[in-house]
């Protein structure tokens, strides 16, 4: 199993975006759970929460969910 620093190498190969901008586009601003992001990244839930932690990037960056009217 690869390194963490080598995950995020993949990682970022594969999309050739910046994780840190992946990660917010993904889970504040598009609200993917941690376990969706996981999957699409090919990468453990665990290591998605690391990496948020690492870039400060929390639910409260999420927002209030908005309702239809």
């Amino acid at each position: 199993m690869p390194d963490k620093s080598a995950t995020r190498e993949l990682v970022q190969l594969r999309t050739g975006r910046n994780l840190e901008d992946l990660l917010r586009e993904l889970y504040v601003d598009k609200r993917h759970s941690q376990e969706e992001i996981a999957k699409a990244l090919r990468v453990h839930r665990i290591t998605v929460g690391d990496w948020l932690a690492e870039f400060g990037i929390s639910r409260d960056d999420r927002g209030p969910v908005e309702l239809p009217a």
